[in-house]
């Protein structure tokens, strides 16, 4: 088999399952969007804790996905249990650990990410609704990754697609109050979500306990911790974990600046980034296929093989996003009219569309690369790509909009920047080859 069919065969369940996700969430963008300006403010704006805690397990995740693949690329399956064990613990306690703290302090954090007062009454209770689902999905995202290391993308899928049509039916009927169901507006969406993800969560850990080679569980040794495996994945997660929460701040930061354009303003952006998530989808299916299949070539010491699949990756992600590059830049308007019909929003979140559109194939490039150089266990380098683009980004921004008075789209150009700075910063470590002698 090539190297493009073994990338296809690994990615496009995973791209069909960030589609299912995205086009789940473009459901709730769609759903929420209908109630107004302010209810759709309220959303975006509870999301920007749940980017910064992600980056967390996002991270772990690296760390569990390194080692599965090192080890199953090796042959070494009886480390693949205890591997796993380890990422359960680490995941399910950190994972508790911030959800006590986003319900304790719910209104704290939305008014430091720059809610107006407005925006509060609905962002606090849809905030704490949130956090059960918040727990799950990231427990999920760690137990995720190792299944994914050991090639199995189609489980994961699966049980998004369950997951996710169910969160459909869920929102339209709770939002909406039908089929006799009270109208619960953008709590029923809180609702959804937090059911739908749980449930995912169960349905990951029955199949992590069934199955009896690979990334999996068992209840006889559940509670036998390996701490040097735990070590291993939290030296390398650490890293990969502090990068992702860094570049959450930096989103974070450049919310909060566009956040000064007012209410309008944050429901375009928050409508423009669910539109946009559909290309994040494509490049995260090859990042992911990039990580597993380079992280077990090296374990089998196959590092040029290794090289060539990130190459690869790179390429066909690209031309992926170049195509929605086209349509972004060509036609944003009745794209984005799938989301609202509030006249203001449409046009500002079409018009950042539009620019967002020049940040696909250079987005492309940077989340293959990171994924291949996270499945080789390199993440320290990532860091610095992260905080060279964040400077850009936040200073550009800063200037563009407090400084020279611009509006929405200014952000997405400086965005767009951002990306292209990580793409010249990855692809020269890329090339200089250190990451295919780190060890994990």
């Amino acid at each position: 088999m090539t190297i493009r069919k073994q990338i296809i065969k690994l990615a496009w369940p995973v791209v069909a399952e960030q589609l299912l996700a995205t086009m789940a969430n473009m459901v709730d963008a769609a759903l929420v969007g209908r109630l107004g300006a302010i209810s759709t403010a309220a959303v975006g704006l509870t999301q920007m804790p749940h980017w910064f805690m992600i980056g967390i397990f996002m991270g772990l995740g690296v760390g569990v996905n390194a080692l599965v693949a090192r080890f199953h690329g090796a042959g070494e399956e009886h480390e693949l249990e205890a591997t796993t064990r380890a990422g359960f613990w680490l995941a399910l306690v950190t994972a508790l650990l911030m959800g006590g703290l986003v319900y304790a302090f719910a209104p704290q954090i939305l008014t430091l990410v720059g809610a107006e007062p407005d925006v509060l009454p609905i962002g606090v209770p849809f905030q704490r609704l949130m956090v059960p689902g918040m727990i799950a999905i990231f427990w999920s995202t760690v137990m995720g990754a190792a299944l994914r290391a050991t090639g199995d993308t189609r489980t994961p899928m699966l049980i998004n697609l369950g997951a996710n049509v169910l969160n459909a039916l869920m929102a339209y009927t709770l939002i909406y109050g039908h089929f006799g169901a009270p109208a619960l507006g953008v709590n029923g969406a809180g609702i959804a979500t937090s059911t739908t993800r749980i449930l995912a969560a169960l349905a990951f850990l029955a199949v992590l306990l069934r199955r009896e080679v690979g990334a999996r569980l068992e209840w006889r040794r559940l509670f036998s911790i390996d701490l040097a495996l735990l070590w291993r994945i939290l030296r390398v997660g650490a890293v990969s974990s502090t990068e992702r929460m860094f570049s959450s701040v930096v989103y974070i930061g450049y919310a909060r600046i566009v956040n000064t354009l007012g209410t309008v303003a944050v429901a375009a952006q928050y409508i423009a980034v669910q539109a946009e998530n559909v290309s994040w989808m494509l490049a995260s299916g090859f990042a992911m296929a990039s990580a597993a299949m380079v992280g077990q070539r090296l374990g089998a010491g196959k590092v040029e093989e290794a090289e060539s699949v990130a190459k690869e990756a790179a390429r066909m992600a690209m031309m992926a996003l170049g195509v929605l590059a086209v349509i972004f830049i060509a036609v944003p308007r009745p794209y984005i009219a799938l989301f609202t019909n509030d006249g203001s929003v449409l046009d500002m979140a079409a018009a950042a569309l539009r620019v967002g559109g020049l940040s696909e194939v250079p987005t492309a490039l940077v989340l293959v690369l990171n994924g291949a150089l996270s499945g080789a266990g390199d993440t320290k380098p990532l860091f610095l790509v992260t905080l060279a683009g964040g400077i850009v980004r936040l200073s550009m921004t800063a200037l563009l909009i407090l400084g020279l008075g611009l509006g929405l789209e200014a952000a997405w150009f400086a965005a767009f920047v951002d990306w292209v700075v990580r793409g010249f910063v990855i692809w020269w470590r890329f090339r200089s080859g250190i990451w295919k002698s780190i060890k994990v």
